[in-house]
This record gives C-alpha cells, sequence and structure tokens, in this order.
C-alpha cells in the first residue's frame, strides 16, 4: 500500500500530521507545504481549484493511496468539488470538526476561528446546522494568526495580542464552544488557553479529522512510520518552523508549480 498524502499553504497542517502519526504511526506520509500560494485564505474558489487538484495530482504521482486536505479553506471551498474528480479516498477537516463542536455545545452558541475564506464561505454555519438546525454559529476571520505561526512565532506579545483580539469578540456572543478553523491554529493552544476560559471548548478538528481517516483507511501493512516532505516555496524557513513544531527532524525536497497545455502542474526542482 502507499502513502497516506496531506497538504496545506504551509506548515499548519502539520497538526493534521501529528495527529494522525498518533492514531497510525505505522503508516508512511508525504507532506506537501504550498508556501509559495501562503496564504490560501485571500484567494478565489477558482484559483485555490487549480492549486488544489495540481497538488492533488502530484501526491498521486507519489503513489498516496489517500489525501488529506489538511486545511480548512481548501476543505471548504475545494473538497466537495474534488470528491466527484477523484477516484481516490480524500478527506478534510472541516465537517469533522463541525460535528465535534455540534456534540460539545451545551448552550448552542458556537465561536470559529478562521481564515478570511473559510469564513467568507459559510461553510461551518451550514455543516454545524445541518447536524443541529439550532445552534448559533458565530465566525471570525483571523489574518493574522496563521502568518504567525509561518514565522514560528507562538509566544511573545504580539502573538498574544493577535490570538486576543480574535477571541474576544466571539467570547463576547456568549459562546461556550471555539472551533479551531485553521489547521495553524492548534499550535497556538498555549495561548488560546490564556484567553479562553475553562468553561469554553476548544475544538481541534485536526484531532477528529485523524480519527476519520483511521476509521475509513485500511492499515498499511508495510508501513514504516516515515514521511516524506516536499515544500513549494521558501524551504529553509519551512524545514526551521516545521523543526520547531514538531520536534523532529524535516529535511523537504523544493517543488515548484508549473503553467502546462493541460494546466498548473508541480514538479520536482
Amino acid at each position: 500500500m502507499g502513502p497516506i498524502g496531506l497538504f496545506d499553504s504551509g506548515v499548519g497542517g502539520l497538526s493534521v500530521l501529528r495527529q494522525l502519526q498518533k492514531v497510525l504511526p505505522q503508516e508512511d506520509y508525504v507532506y506537501f507545504a504550498d508556501t509559495f500560494h501562503m496564504p490560501y485564505g485571500p484567494r478565489s474558489k477558482v484559483e485555490l481549484e487549480r492549486i488544489v487538484f495540481s497538488i492533488c495530482d502530484f501526491l498521486l504521482s507519489q503513489q498516496c493511496r489517500a489525501i488529506v486536505m489538511a486545511c480548512n479553506t481548501a476543505s471548504a471551498l475545494v473538497l466537495p468539488h474534488a470528491r466527484r474528480c477523484y477516484q481516490e479516498p480524500l478527506f478534510g477537516v472541516l465537517l469533522p470538526g463541525a460535528r465535534a463542536a455540534a456534540q460539545v455545545t451545551r448552550n448552542g452558541r458556537i465561536g470559529v476561528l478562521a481564515t478570511e475564506a473559510t469564513i467568507r464561505s459559510n461553510a461551518y454555519p451550514e455543516a454545524i446546522r445541518s447536524i443541529s438546525p439550532g445552534i448559533e454559529v458565530y465566525g471570525q476571520a483571523c489574518r493574522s494568526l496563521a502568518p504567525l505561526v509561518e514565522q514560528g512565532e507562538l509566544e511573545g506579545a504580539q502573538a498574544r495580542n493577535a490570538v486576543h483580539q480574535c477571541v474576544v469578540p466571539l467570547l463576547l456572543q456568549g459562546v461556550d464552544t471555539l472551533v479551531l478553523g485553521c489547521t495553524h491554529y492548534p499550535f497556538l493552544l498555549p495561548l488560546l488557553n490564556q484567553v479562553v476560559p475553562p468553561n469554553v471548548s476548544l475544538v481541534d478538528p485536526a484531532e477528529h479529522a485523524a480519527r476519520e481517516v483511521l476509521a475509513h483507511v485500511s492499515s498499511a501493512v508495510s508501513g514504516g512510520g516515515n514521511t516524506k516532505f516536499y515544500a513549494s516555496g521558501g524551504v529553509p524557513q519551512f524545514t526551521r518552523v516545521a523543526e520547531g513544531l514538531l520536534g523532529a527532524t524535516v529535511e523537504p525536497q523544493a517543488a515548484r508549480f508549473r503553467i502546462a497545455a493541460n494546466g498548473l502542474i508541480v514538479e520536482l526542482e
């Protein structure tokens, strides 16, 4: 069996990889960091489809037997279409997070921290209300949090202020559950726990997405628990930050996007 592929616009999807390695430690993984197009948040659906499809094609060329869109923006805007175009299993993080939040809330008021594109898509409110129609969902677009994680700035005054500015408006709405609607945000949990009161539950969709993969993908017989990394830009920066987040050696291979006659493609440098 081939490895499981994952991708995100940068280091955020490493939070999903980390969770997958907990529940499926024997698996091999291929992680694609699309640092060239980071951030995904401001991009249009059409542009994201071109990018995401080219990454999926690349991961399949690496013999991946399943792909995890370890990105809420891609999960919200591209995953439904992609599932109609690929035979291989495709997983996202948004719906598992929505299910978990709907189960956790006690007062029926849920806040979602996410990128501009995820909030604009209205995907979380639609998903949560399809599970429990009476729930009220409040979204907060956070422009600054993912870039901070990309720089490895997980503490200090700037990061604390950014977290505070994103979280407080949702707390003022009386939410009792907060969804970390961007895979970068779990790396800010120490700061989030300083701002979010104990009676408000934090939902990490990465954790629940990993459980969904576990439930639907047959375990590899010969996997060795190895991970290959690819980055589409800023390889030294990605390496430095990824090693800090994972606490392990990361040796990514450079990849680049190229416009070809049949569309956008990814090739190794």
